[in-house]
């Protein structure tokens, strides 16, 4: 609504609001209090956008890091740590007694939240900052009239009631009314989805109660000029605007959590369960036997933060900050290949697509029409230079064609004019000079009912008109052809030869455009009937070369392509089969009048075996998606015009063309195509497969890590009566293998052999499938050996204190060091197994980000080897080193290296095994 226009003005704003087409420019001028020879003044323009804003679509604000930082601690990981920690505190009080390695545990309780909030925020502030560097946009200029003076101004600051100038090839920078015009059409595709352009005059419209496409003195925000030039007043700006108010709509609907925002939160709560239950195991066996353990231990409050230690080992704390980090750096790496990732949580979604929606032109095809073959003088031309005598089928098009040259000598006008323009070059038909020759005395447009378009040409003393379009229309007003010169009346016969030659074209994936001509006795004579039919030509936008290839790979990795174009049943189906959308499994076409007669339960079932939908509107787009999502199929969804927006919404990750999407299309996506390319959708897949691989993996590390180091302690208390490690040493494990081992696995190299996994089965499926063998493998391995070492420190110990001292030692260097180590190698062990059972090969194995664990492993290293034979840090983690024999010494690294040794073989075996019953199940059917 117009709200700058002063209160006397504003009620008849109110009344004639989207009905501008019916007032003149002269009375909207004055609504607007704008004089239309010299503009608004800049004090005006500056007042009004006060008022009005820039004119822009908005965008998301940009949230204060403080927030940023406070919400980290709201994370549930975050907030089981600090109510572990403030339990403990109370309990120190209540007891009035708190030992150092108590006060220690709970400053390292708090270094972890700490620090992991800081690596969060950190993390989340790069990311925006890399996303909002991305959308930054080119200032764009216009001619606007202010002040007398034609002046370029910033699109952003335009008002309602300027006066903007705009030419051929130019976008409309906000709804306009137009004033003036020379020979204007227009592109409204991507307001309307009519791919035929709109001629446009500045005449008042009488009707009433018009839709957008038949307002034809008005020009909207985001179309683009494909000929002449226009004056025209601005009506409304940014959200106002036609364009700004579907925006408005679109962009306001709730954001859905990601499959993998879902999958976190039901793994958080299983294993915050777990966490219980171990914490509370163990607070009551130690209870059980207080009265044996030494008296350091024996305070409650001491054993309660041990159970509390050990039940927060068993949460991965560092999770979130893996996720955000893979989903930071494979957000860089998608975007220098094209696809751009407007929101990182959109990246592991698109791995975990099993199907893909695209458009068919521009996406699958080049969006470059060309002339391939030919129907003249009822014989089927598939060579041009056949056709180059003919120059009345020549002229004919040349004539009948709205297509125009710019300054630049560029080719502007609907993609089938332009493709038949540049044929005429090629066979050196100068059309612009036939033009000249013959001026156009009149013409009917282009009618999307008739799906004609005829212009009427003087030559010499006579007039002739010629017509042009789809070839069933152009036949049925036909009644005579003409042969080598001859002119004879068009037969049943011959009706059927051309229609059986548009057959054959359309099946092979063409569009065709028939022409016919008319020598007129004068200009009242009817222009479309009694045509004279000279031929046709089938024009094709060719595939692109690499699409096939990138279809493949989706197949074999278990995506499945459709492909929903407007395009005709034949040609659609002809364009499937060429890229192999169109199978033995996915054998039907499905069209929109079609979806209109079935019901929501006969589509569904139907959908189940059909790649390729036909004819289909943007209403039959959603649908479609809806009822893939229903089937439980995560899917994506491609588009470019405002049409597309409701389907792309409706996706589990909507894709925009950054080529040729408008606007509004690329505010709504999760993802950009940078250059409209189905390959670079299939590269966004395997990005997405990468990151969620490495958050499995990193899962898998994580759990065994921690569950191996509670189910040791666990063990050593029921059996031993003794306790493995006290809360200090759980707390640091904690510190050094989530925040400085775990991060790296994350950010280790992509695999290429990734596609080879299959997707998810459903949306729900658990983040632990596929690698609960190998967290049992690790932990059950893991907690055995460094069980050992402790039986081992007793066995060769005479002094039972010196035996518990010892054996915390082993136990210590053993949960420390052995995740350390593995981690080098923890994704060579566990390859995945592809979607045939077969274990990948090694040249394609996951290798991690070798230079960062090594600087992590060495650091560690040394830290841990200075600090263990110190007494004062022994007091610390409670243990001792002083006097520990050699001997021990060399069974603890060992044991620790033997723990590495026997998960890889393990682990190997088990493929081994799993690949024999594989092969076993597939020979047996």
């Amino acid at each position: 609504m117009n709200q700058n226009i002063s209160d006397t003005n504003s009620k008849k704003i109110i009344e004639t609001d989207r009905k501008w087409y019916q007032l003149s420019d002269k009375k909207i001028a004055k609504i607007y209090k704008t004089n239309l020879s010299i503009g608004l003044t800049e004090q005006e323009a500056t007042e009004r956008l006060k008022k009005y804003g820039p004119n822009c679509l908005p965008s998301s604000k940009k949230p204060n890091i403080f927030v940023i930082f406070l919400k980290t601690f709201l994370d549930p990981l975050c907030i089981i740590m600090a109510l572990a920690g403030l339990i403990t505190i109370i309990a120190g009080i209540i007891n009035q007694e708190m030992s150092i390695p108590d006060v220690a545990g709970l400053c390292i309780i708090g270094l972890i939240i700490i620090t992991n909030s800081l690596i969060s925020t950190y993390q989340e502030i790069k990311s925006m900052n890399y996303i909002s560097s991305l959308g930054n946009k080119e200032e764009i200029l216009i001619s606007v009239l202010r002040d007398g003076v034609i002046k370029q101004v910033n699109v952003e600051f335009l008002v309602p009631g300027d006066v903007v100038y705009s030419k051929l090839g130019e976008f409309i920078p906000a709804d306009l009314r137009i004033v003036d015009q020379s020979v204007l059409k227009i592109d409204e595709s991507s307001l309307t989805g009519e791919s035929e352009p709109v001629e446009k005059s500045a005449e008042v419209i009488k009707e009433d109660n018009l839709v957008i496409s038949d307002q034809k003195n008005i020009a909207f925000m985001s179309t683009m000029i494909l000929e002449g030039k226009l004056v025209g007043l601005v009506l409304n700006t940014g959200l106002d605007s036609e364009i700004g108010k579907i925006a408005s709509k679109i962009t306001t609907h709730k954001t859905n959590r990601t499959p993998l925002e879902k999958k976190i939160k039901a793994l958080t709560i299983r294993i915050g369960i777990i966490a219980l239950i171990f914490g509370a195991l163990l607070l009551a066996f130690s209870l059980f036997i207080r009265d044996e353990l030494p008296v350091a231990l024996q305070a409650w409050n001491t054993l309660l933060l041990l159970a509390v230690s050990a039940a927060i080992s068993v949460i991965p704390e560092s999770l979130t900050i893996i996720v955000k980090l893979c989903m930071m750096i494979a957000t860089k790496k998608m975007d220098k290949n094209n696809v751009q990732v407007k929101n990182p949580k959109s990246i592991e979604t698109l791995g975990n697509v099993n199907v893909i929606c695209s458009d068919k032109t521009g996406t699958l095809t080049q969006n470059k029409m060309h002339v391939d073959q030919f129907f003249v003088d009822f014989k089927y031309h598939p060579n041009p230079s056949q056709i180059t005598k003919n120059k009345h089928f020549l002229t004919a098009f040349a004539l009948c064609n709205d297509a125009i040259t710019n300054p630049d000598n560029q080719i502007l006008g609907g993609a089938t004019e332009v493709a038949i323009v540049k044929f005429l070059e090629q066979q050196k038909i100068n059309y612009l000079n036939l033009k000249k020759l013959y001026p156009r005395v009149d013409e009917i447009p282009f009618d999307s009912k008739r799906k004609m378009m005829t212009t009427v040409h003087k030559n010499k003393n006579h007039f002739t008109s010629y017509t042009k379009g789809a070839f069933d229309y152009l036949l049925a007003n036909s009644t005579q052809k003409i042969i080598d010169g001859e002119i004879s009346a068009l037969t049943a016969e011959d009706r059927t030869t051309i229609e059986n030659q548009a057959f054959e074209f359309a099946r092979k994936g063409m569009r065709v455009l028939g022409i016919a001509f008319k020598n007129l006795k004068s200009l009242d004579d009817e222009y479309e009937n009694d045509l004279i039919f000279i031929g046709a030509v089938a024009i094709i936008d060719p595939p692109r070369p690499e699409v096939k290839e990138a279809i493949k790979t989706a197949n074999d990795a278990g995506v499945r392509v459709v492909m929903i174009t407007g395009d005709h049943k034949i040609t659609a189906q002809e364009i499937a089969q060429r890229l192999g959308i169109y199978t033995e499994k996915y054998n039907q076409v499905i069209t929109g009048a079609e979806i209109d007669t079935l019901s929501q339960e006969e589509l569904s079932e139907k959908i189940k075996s059909t790649n390729v939908f036909a004819r289909v509107s943007p209403e039959h787009k959603a649908v479609i998606v809806k009822l893939l999502q229903e089937q439980k199929n995560i899917v994506a969804m491609t588009g470019d015009g405002i049409n597309d927006t409701p389907s792309i919404v409706k996706a589990d990750v909507g894709i925009a063309m950054g080529i040729s999407g408008t606007e509004v299309t690329r505010e709504v996506s999760d993802v950009i195509l940078k250059d409209d390319n189905f390959k670079s959708i299939v590269y966004g897949v395997r990005a997405g497969r990468n990151v969620y691989e490495k958050i499995k993996y990193s899962i898998s590390f994580l759990i065994a890590a921690n569950i191996s180091q509670v189910l040791t302690i666990l063990f050593i208390l029921l059996v031993n009566k003794g306790v493995a490690l006290n809360s200090v040493n759980i707390l640091f494990h904690i510190f050094v293998i989530e925040t400085i081992v775990a991060i790296p696995i994350g950010m280790g190299y992509d695999r290429k052999g990734v596609m080879w996994n299959p997707p998810p089965s459903h949306k729900k499926e658990s983040l632990l499938k596929g690698i609960k063998m190998q967290i049992i493998i690790t932990t059950t391995l893991s907690s055995l050996f460094a069980i050992l070492n402790y039986e081992f420190a007793k066995f060769f110990t005479d002094n039972d204190i010196l035996a518990q001292e010892f054996g915390k030692t082993g136990v210590y260097i053993s949960i420390m060091f052995a995740p350390i180590v593995y981690s080098f190698l923890y994704n060579n062990f566990f390859l995945p197994i592809n979607q045939k059972g077969l274990l990948i090969k090694k040249k394609e194995k996951f290798i991690l980000n070798k230079r960062l664990l090594i600087f992590s492993f060495l650091a560690l290293f040394l830290a841990i080897i200075t600090l263990v034979p110190v007494e004062q840090i022994n007091k610390f983690f409670d243990f001792s080193t002083i006097g520990l024999p050699a001997g021990l010494i060399a069974i603890f690294v060992t044991n620790t290296i033997l723990t590495i040794l026997s998960i890889w073989l393990t682990y190997q075996g088990y493929i081994k095994v799993k690949n024999w019953w594989w092969n076993k199940k597939s020979h047996e059917k």
